[in-house]
């Protein structure tokens, strides 16, 4: 969910883009809640107890992407899954509480899942996580097959006939009541003149060519949706392209993405036949050191480029989850859940770091293991610090225990937000590490989707979504 629109209001229109040569820039916001409209949140009651990085090799760019052919595999339709057991009580548990927060916020209307509880409003990642956690409801026997049939059948329809802007690519933002473009502020966007997140489409991508793959009977209609973009504009000299809104109305079309979701975007965009070879390949970076463990970091921060290099855990799960990590990638991935552990086992606080919707202003923060400089930043996108609103992220606590199943911290982290969810809406976003605040209610779309998302890796045996 992305939150541009917050540094957009506050610096009175400023577009986000530096005048960086070498890196021209917008920060790489994924998701957030949008703190002018955010639903006055009721505070619920918690449930009961229950028993050196380098990139692989890409292929080279292509002129013109094109939706790919659907491999033809042996997969059963829809309505003939076996669904996968979940072997444990806790797990099913856990799979029954997130599938409630879709059970809310689905709209027969237009398919689409709100970002937020009760907040009619959406962008493309925010999509990515709910088709995903639909697919996930679905293999692990949560969702029904004539209502998956349903749900997929409405969301297809609404694609076929999404209006889409000048640009030939989808908005930033949509409307879930009504399928119309909106701004990032929730404000009518007729024209589409907010521009598209690459990031955003990408992991929109990486959702449709799991649902493609696994229910082949929807193949056909998925590749004419995505043949309707103009995926072309999507890679620009071998980098992520992104649009962004200028006070002028035009677009602006700049380089998006830093070290770690950069890549994540990039590996989706290749399912569709689409190459970023210089995001794969040469992202800048550098060594780093946080409590005595090495780790790699995009050189473009918000100094130099206009754009932050968090140092996080969002797109390194999502990347195991649903692609897979290469070995290339496994130092960087090791060492960034070291040094959680790490500091867990020095100061006594629980730690597994994210980005994550709050509960109270500025209802949407970055907690990095580093960014711009420092170690243990909570900032928000115009790079203001709140280290009193440091949090555990749910998500990535229940994503590390379904990826490391075997480590202790792991267990440690899932045991702690096992029962951090309300039995009507879904699991938490997390909770404070200043304990006085505590639990952080927010509740979204991205926590309980990659929540299921992480129960299914576990259920199919570590086999990563896209296969």
């Amino acid at each position: 969910m992305i939150v541009e629109f917050v540094s957009y209001a506050i610096t009175n229109g400023q577009p986000l883009v530096c005048n960086e040569q070498v890196w021209p820039c917008i920060p790489a916001l994924i998701i957030a809640a949008p703190d002018n409209f955010y639903p006055e949140p009721n505070i619920p009651t918690p449930t009961e107890e229950i028993p050196k990085f380098t990139p692989p090799a890409a292929s080279p760019l292509l002129d013109t992407p094109k939706p790919t052919t659907t491999p033809q595999k042996q997969v059963p339709t829809s309505g003939n899954i076996s669904p996968l057991r979940l072997t444990q009580e806790a797990d099913l548990i856990a799979a029954q509480r997130a599938w409630k927060y879709f059970e809310r916020n689905w709209n027969p209307q237009t398919g689409l899942v709100n970002s937020v509880d009760n907040l009619k409003w959406t962008t493309w990642w925010d999509q990515g996580s709910a088709l995903l956690g639909i697919h996930a409801a679905r293999q692990l026997g949560l969702l029904p097959s004539d209502l998956f049939q349903q749900r997929m059948n409405t969301l297809l329809r609404t694609l076929e006939t999404l209006p889409l802007p000048a640009t030939g690519l989808p908005n930033k933002a949509y409307s879930t009541h009504t399928a119309q473009m909106r701004s990032l502020n929730d404000s009518p966007d007729p024209q589409g003149k907010s521009g598209w997140s690459v990031l955003d489409l990408a992991r929109f991508l990486l959702a449709l060519d799991v649902m493609r793959s696994h229910y082949p009977e929807y193949s056909d209609r998925i590749n004419r949706i995505v043949a309707r973009w103009n995926l072309s504009k999507l890679v620009k000299n071998g980098w992520l392209n992104g649009g962004i809104s200028t006070s002028t109305g035009k677009i602006q079309e700049v380089q998006e993405g830093r070290l770690g979701y950069e890549q994540y975007a990039a590996h989706s965009l290749k399912l569709w036949n689409i190459h970023a070879p210089n995001a794969l390949s040469t992202p800048p970076v550098q060594t780093v050191e946080v409590d005595g463990i090495t780790l790699q970091i995009d050189k473009r921060n918000l100094k130099n480029s206009g754009a932050t290099n968090y140092l996080t855990n969002e797109p390194y799960l999502l990347w195991g989850l649903e692609i897979g990590w290469p070995d290339s990638l496994l130092p960087q991935v090791q060492n960034l859940f070291k040094v959680q552990a790490q500091r867990f086992q020095r100061t006594g606080i629980l730690t597994a770091v994210n980005e994550d919707s709050l509960d109270r202003p500025p209802y949407f923060l970055y907690y990095s293991v580093y960014s711009n400089g420092q170690p243990w930043q909570a900032i928000n996108v115009l790079g203001k610090s709140y280290p009193q609103l440091r949090f555990l992220s749910t998500k990535a606590a229940f994503s590390w225990f379904a990826l490391l199943p075997d480590e202790p911290y792991a267990q440690i982290l899932h045991n702690s937000v096992q029962n951090l969810a309300d039995k009507n809406r879904g699991y938490f976003s997390g909770k404070y590490e200043n304990q006085k605040l505590g639990i952080n209610i927010s509740v979204d779309v991205n926590t309980n989707a990659v929540i299921l998302e992480s129960l299914l890796y576990k259920a199919r045996n570590k086999q990563p979504l896209i296969f």
